[in-house]
């Protein structure tokens, strides 16, 4: 469970140094945060042979909570709303991290839902097959 800012910082340098490779010159997460999630997160590896992706799994979980709570904080704290962030981790457990404020272009964030039964009846009485689950 993060309860603080610390456990948010810990816990995404744990999930990336669990999940390199032996070597490393520095770690980074970058992600996007929308409403409910991280969406494109890129976890990446610098090294000798140069930067590669980190397959993560299914921790990725556990860091979109990390950076979630991130995003609670300082919108509590700041009154400010971040985006993203991109976090880097160095061997010698010093990291950066950047915070992102700039809302993504076109993107919109709501609550509302939106009813798509007309839609699809209007395309089943054109004759395109149409399956619902």
């Amino acid at each position: 469970m993060i309860e603080s800012v610390e456990d948010a910082y810990k816990t995404i340098a744990r999930v990336l140094v669990n999940k390199a490779s032996p070597g490393w010159s520095f770690l980074r997460a970058v992600c996007p945060i929308l409403s409910k999630g991280c969406g494109g997160v890129e976890t990446i590896q610098a090294g000798i042979s140069g930067k590669v992706d980190i397959p993560i799994g299914s921790e990725i979980f556990v860091l979109q909570d990390a950076c979630i709570f991130l995003r609670e904080d300082l919108l509590k704290s700041t009154g400010q709303r971040i985006w993203g962030l991109t976090f880097t981790l160095y061997p010698d457990s010093k990291f950066n991290i950047e915070y992102d404020y700039n809302k993504p272009l076109e993107y919109e964030e709501t609550d509302e839902t939106v009813d798509l039964s007309h839609a699809l009846e209007d395309l089943q009485n054109q004759g395109v097959r149409v399956s619902k689950k």
